[in-house]
């Protein structure tokens, strides 16, 4: 007579491997670092709020003018070494750039290096270049064409409309844009290394600040048109980082 084997306790069945998800590479999207976007319109809220209901450019213009004439006219300074020269460099730094991006090897391990330097590339040419095109379309004048500082155009500012016979073109500011486009290099470490992708940032808002500021002490722009040259720079810095980030994606987790 055969006897069955005695069995203690329910028969457990093997189960099937799950995959591991965390080995999946994470699909980019285009909302950088969580919260950067909502940073970015408040930051546009606050710029038209503060600049558009308060004289805050004419307050912080007026030290500038004395005696009829702006303190930084014929500075060699502000109109040579900081409008010609430093715009020079950051051309000559374009340049270094894209012969990385045109020289770079093509093999898989350097793909993630190699879109971050083209990154690098389009941001340096596509910043400037936006600002300057808002530029061109502006109709905002220059302090030095308002009535207030020698020239013929009544104050104005962010909400009510320019008066017909504004010179514009003056808004936001072009050559502080040379400065805010070196936001560029920090598409190197965004998302990989947060610190130094911060004090690169510093640096490039710091460099953008000073070539605005001896723009302001010729008279031609004010500090809104600074802050929002520094505003256009950095989002289409964002833009493009995001939008290579969605058409060539990496293995590198975002953060």
């Amino acid at each position: 007579m055969m006897h069955l084997p005695v069995t203690h306790g329910p028969v457990l069945m093997p189960h099937p491997t799950l995959p591991d998800l965390s080995q999946i590479p994470k699909r980019p999207t285009v909302l950088p670092w969580g919260g950067a976007w909502l940073g970015m319109h408040a930051c546009a809220l606050m710029l038209t709020l503060l600049f558009g209901l308060l004289p805050l450019d004419i307050w912080l213009q007026d030290p500038h003018y004395k005696a009829g004439s702006f303190v930084g006219a014929g500075n060699w300074w502000v109109e040579v070494f900081s409008h010609r020269w430093v715009k020079w460099m950051v051309l000559v730094s374009a340049v270094v750039v894209w012969l990385r991006v045109f020289t770079s090897p093509r093999w898989p391990a350097d793909r993630s290096v190699n879109r971050r330097w083209l990154a690098v590339g389009i941001a340096l040419v596509l910043a400037p270049a936006s600002v300057a095109t808002l530029k061109h379309f502006s109709t905002k004048p220059c302090p030095w064409d308002l009535t207030r500082y020698g020239g013929s155009i009544a104050e104005t500012t962010i909400f009510p409309f320019t008066p017909v016979n504004a010179v514009g073109q003056c808004f936001p500011a072009g050559h502080a844009s040379t400065g805010f486009a070196l936001f560029a290099f920090v598409l190197l470490w965004r998302g990989r290394n947060p610190r130094m992708a911060r004090w690169v940032w510093s640096l490039a808002f710091v460099a953008g600040l000073l070539l605005g500021w001896g723009q302001q002490l010729r008279g031609a722009h004010f500090l809104s048109h600074t802050l929002w040259s520094a505003w256009v720079c950095w989002a289409v810095c964002l833009l493009v980082d995001d939008t290579l980030g969605r058409f060539m994606p990496t293995s590198e987790a975002r953060s």
